[in-house]
């Protein structure tokens, strides 16, 4: 059953100035006699009734099956005498019922009705808008909200979607739709253009004070009576759809969430400012734009909020520079077991101002090292690529003393490391960029050096095993089963290019006192499906990630430019970064990646815990969700499906339901109250919405 909402508006509400609005909304609404409805007709109740007659206005259009105008006394309809009713029995089979109104393009309308279903079989009905042109051509495909699913409900229910006409939309066909297999009956059908001016699902305050704002004034797209003027009239209007607005019909998708079942502990969204990425923002933006968009990515309040960098200890693939390490010695030398050429000196360029600003604007960001390779002469190739560390003690020991040295001297500059692996992708032996092949056997060897001596200097740096794909289970699960390098190791790093995401959990169950972390994962032309693809595989990722036990979830490069460097030659040449820079024009261009981020590091604090919530909600639904430290819940539910659905979420014996858009991204917020006021962020495959904050709403019983 639909139930008629009072919502809170928000923690900055002023009761006196609420009621006063509401006073005089409510004497607006009951002081005329207008109605917003475009149809005609609506409660089917003119014209000389006859069972197979047509209802004034309306037309009838089928494709087999059955339809009536009902005046029936053992089923009346929702209000007054009469109703329609229309339904099939084979598959394939419908009928619907109609009426054409004009509409104008870039507007939104509500489609309502009343419906309920005869107590048998398999019922399925639906709201259907056909937009069509000046040429009564139909534009793109039917748009549906599909009533029912086989499921019987004999109750009068109101049923409501919105949809915004397209350009070149002039008329739209209104429609009721029943098939196979059942019957169901209508009755107090309108269309309307909508108030719900911010698009959120909620007709509300909020949108009062869009409208409001153009008192006055002409504005075709704010405009509820049909005269492009901002009056009374419009007012009286929004007040019509504020009282009779109802909350979005529940669906049957329901997300319980439980936060006494809490999980892993989480430290943060981030990425990799890399050499290029380093480069750029030094380089490319004058001191007041970087600290612009430097506060963009990390600040929460005015941006994102990131707070987990992941920096390669040295050169990687993406160097614009010469590929360097901090102990490069001349070719006439064959080793430096001491470490006497030791230097960041490159790193101190731009990589290390950048890094400065950043924890500047973000205090609590947190730093992971990562080498791409170490010293050429540690090496067996004595190059950059390919080739591994010599089989030899004074080599391991150095390398050991080696990462002691970079966690100090960066610490001497105020950036303390919280965690290092010893070797990204140690499986991987590149040709044409900084790596090397480091095997399980080879890292446990380095780790037993590593630990100690981070112990001996008391060096708190947690070290990481693997950082490697999640196709290799054995590798991770070797390490950690020497009992000697498990007690020096925090956890387990994976990256997630191939694989399967449950090899984090395969980890996890295996050894729960040890951690996972997620280091790395690009988005590139090999895996662009457009914004909307993108912001939902990305969102997708993020839970899948965070339900199977990280504390991180880290993205490669911060900012590349708009050829995906700047860099020297090898390795990726077509990976993205979460914002791209254009180095012409200046432009930065904020990828579907950074929407996703957004979506989830902007409101989950670092030392917030994972907490349950469904996992399989349905339709296409997932999500997750969190409680912050200063006790803040929060969850982010992704929409993947291509059609819209009303989310019913529970919590703590309350819930509220929530129009989420197709192709979407919404995170709530709210405080550990009863009748919490949640606020909701949202991002939308077709850009209408970019992180950018709804009315909000509130639970309820």
């Amino acid at each position: 059953m639909n139930r008629f909402c009072v919502k809170k508006w928000g923690r900055s509400n002023k009761p006196f100035q609420t009621f006063l609005m509401v006073s005089i909304l409510v004497n607006l609404y009951f002081a005329n006699s207008l109605s917003a409805n475009l149809l005609l007709n609506p409660g089917f109740e003119q014209g000389s009734w006859n069972e197979s007659a047509l209802p004034d206005n309306w037309w009838k259009w089928s494709d087999g099956g059955w339809a009536a105008w009902k005046n029936d006394a053992s089923a009346v309809g929702a209000s007054g005498a009469n109703y329609v009713n229309t339904g099939a029995w084979d598959s394939g089979d419908f009928v619907r019922w109609g009426q054409n109104v004009n509409v104008a393009a870039g507007n939104f309308y509500r489609f309502s009705v009343d419906a309920k279903t005869e107590d048998w079989d398999y019922p399925n009905g639906a709201l259907l808008i056909e937009w069509k042109n000046s040429s009564n051509a139909r534009i793109g495909n039917i748009q549906r909200l599909e009533l029912f699913n086989g499921v019987i409900n004999t109750v009068w229910s109101r049923y409501s979607f919105t949809k915004q006409a397209p350009v070149g939309a002039v008329t739209a066909a209104f429609m009721l739709e029943g098939a196979s297999r059942g019957t169901i009956m209508y009755d107090n059908a309108a269309v309307a253009q909508d108030a719900d001016f911010d698009n959120d699902g909620w007709v509300n305050m909020s949108d009062f004070a869009i409208i409001a704002a153009k008192w006055q004034l002409s504005d075709s797209g704010l405009d509820l009576s049909g005269d492009n003027f901002i009056d009374t009239d419009d007012i009286m209007f929004f007040a019509e759809q504020w009282l009779n607005f109802y909350e979005p019909v529940d669906e049957g998708l329901s997300l319980t969430i439980n936060d006494s079942q809490v999980y892993q502990e989480i430290d943060g969204f981030g990425a990799s400012i890399t050499d290029s990425s380093a480069y750029l923002l030094y380089y490319y933006r004058t001191a007041q734009q970087r600290s612009e968009i430097l506060t963009e990515l990390f600040d929460a309040e005015s941006g994102i909020g990131l707070n987990y960098l992941r920096q390669p200890i040295g050169t990687s693939d993406f160097r614009r520079r010469a590929d360097y390490t901090y102990d490069d010695i001349p070719s006439s030398m064959p080793n430096d077991y001491d470490l006497q050429y030791f230097s960041i000196s490159n790193d101190q360029a731009y990589i290390i101002p950048v890094l400065l600003e950043a924890m500047a604007v973000n205090p609590e960001i947190k730093i992971m090292g990562s080498p791409w390779s170490p010293p050429k002469w540690m090496k067996t190739t004595r190059q950059f690529p390919e080739g591994s560390l010599i089989d030899n003690d004074d080599v391991y020991i150095a390398y050991a003393n080696y990462f002691v040295r970079y966690v100090q001297v960066y610490a001497n500059l105020g950036i303390n490391i919280d965690a290092v692996t010893l070797q990204n992708e140690p499986l991987l032996e590149p040709g044409d960029y900084p790596g090397m092949l480091m095997s399980a056997a080879e890292q446990i060897r380095l780790i037993k050096l590593v630990g100690p001596k981070f112990a001996a200097g008391g060096v708190s740096t947690k070290i990481l095993c693997y950082d490697h794909n999640w196709d290799n289970l054995v590798y991770p699960l070797a390490v950690l089963g020497d009992s000697t390098a498990r007690s020096y190791i925090a956890g387990t790093a994976f990256h997630g290019y191939s694989g399967d995401v449950s090899a984090q959990s395969t980890v996890h169950n295996a050894y729960t006192n040890k951690d996972i972390y997620y280091t790395e994962w690009s988005d590139g032309v090999w895996n662009d499906y457009g914004f909307a693809g993108n912001l939902i595989d990305n969102s997708e990722t993020i839970i899948d990630v965070l339900r199977n036990w990280s504390k991180t979830f880290i993205k490669w490069n911060l900012v590349l430019d708009q050829d995906n460097g700047p860099k020297i030659s090898g390795g990726c040449s077509t990976c993205y970064g979460v914002v791209t820079l254009n180095t012409s024009t200046g432009q930065i261009t904020r990828n579907p990646q950074y929407y996703s981020l957004g979506q989830v590091s902007k409101f989950v604090q670092s030392g917030a815990n994972r907490i349950w919530s469904t996992v399989s909600v349905g339709s296409g639904i997932k999500n997750i969700a969190f409680v912050n430290p200063d006790g803040m819940r929060v969850c982010m539910a992704v929409n993947t499906s291509t059609a819209a659905h009303n989310l019913k979420i529970l919590w703590n014996g309350q819930y509220f339901i929530y129009a989420l858009p197709a192709r979407s991204v919404t995170t709530f917020i709210w405080p550990n109250q009863s009748d919490a006021a949640v606020s909701v962020w949202m991002t939308t495959g077709d850009q209408t919405k970019m992180l950018s904050q709804q009315g909000s709403i509130q639970f309820h019983n």
